[in-house]
């Protein structure tokens, strides 16, 4: 009896050595799923250097020639790719412009070129704008930040491409964290920022009020949505968070309590287009039969226990 191979798809992360796309890569089952990488060079050295199994594509999408090395027939690509850092929009709106407005039209017209069947776009909660209270996808939008704004125009980009037949899911990120993130970088991830200060220097310097709130979504329940295959609404627009309000004051105390710390907090002013606060409505996605599997205590703890396996971080734990 002839047993016939069933073809693999091809899935392309653009983006794919940041935070979320080495996420998704670990959660991908490689037996049936060839991965191809788009990022720059330095990044894909950094996470990519022995790892054959995956296509490694090296490059800035902000360069339309870029997207030329990309010949083949992709079944889903992941957008991921983009300046992330609210604070660094401010301080350099030109290179957010380039990353995450030209290099999206330089995206879109490559799709239109090549008609990838599926894309799935991470926008932000930055496109609401400056108070994000249990807000719906249809709340009319006001971002007031270049990076909100960024995004908000990536959005309007990539919904063209439902007109070509090209199946489309955007989702708008609220503040993700998890074991993996760019622990080195003090300007992107409030948690991740509170939490290596705290660790390093037992005191945490924060931009604004500590009467400020966000929601918090484990990693794993990031990439458990992002790689499914529900089906999607007419406007296939989803906020992906955790539903639930955090005040940075009770952050601070779980993270000083997980480390068995006492600690200082020292406030050092707020920074133009940051948000005082954001929690997500979720309803949208519990339709589709989304639930976090994490709370905050829970990620917290898990995010904890890697970085203890970290050796640039262990040491401070047994000072």
């Amino acid at each position: 009896m002839v047993k016939y191979r069933m073809k693999k798809k091809n899935f392309l992360i653009i983006g794919g050595a940041g935070f979320i796309g080495r996420s998704i890569i670990k959660k991908i089952d490689k037996n049936k799923i060839n991965i191809h990488i788009l990022d720059l060079r330095d990044q894909n050295r950094k996470y990519f250097k022995n790892k054959k199994s995956i296509q490694i594509y090296n490059g800035d999408i902000s360069k339309r020639q870029v997207f030329d090395q990309l010949k083949k027939k992709f079944d889903k690509v992941f957008f991921l790719a983009a300046e992330t850092s609210t604070y660094l929009c401010e301080q350099n709106p030109l290179k957010c412009m380039r990353t995450n407005i030209i290099g999206m039209l330089n995206f879109s017209e490559w799709c239109r070129e090549t008609k990838p069947k599926e894309i799935i776009f991470t926008s932000s909660m930055a496109v609401y704008g400056l108070k994000v209270k249990n807000i719906k996808e249809t709340t009319e939008l006001n971002p007031i930040s270049n990076y909100g704004i960024s995004k908000l125009i990536g959005e309007k980009i990539i919904l063209q491409l439902n007109k070509i037949k090209i199946k489309i899911k955007i989702f708008r990120l609220f503040n993700v964290y998890g074991p993996g993130q760019d622990y080195n970088n003090l300007d992107q991830g409030m948690l991740s920022i509170y939490l290596i200060q705290a660790l390093k220097n037992k005191k945490v310097l924060i931009k604004g009020s500590i009467n400020r709130y966000r929601d918090f979504i484990f990693i794993e329940d990031v990439v458990d949505v992002m790689v499914s295959n529900f089906k999607t609404d007419k406007i296939p627009i989803y906020n992906l968070g955790n539903g639930k309000k955090i005040i940075v004051k009770s952050l601070l105390k779980k993270i000083f309590k997980n480390l068995d710390f006492n600690y200082k907090v020292i406030d050092i002013g707020a920074h133009t287009g940051d948000t005082f606060g954001s929690y997500a409505n979720i309803n949208k996605l519990r339709n589709k039969g989304f639930k976090p599997k994490y709370n905050l205590d829970d990620g917290l703890k898990k995010t904890i226990k890697s970085l203890r396996g970290i050796n640039e971080y262990s040491r401070y734990f047994n000072r």
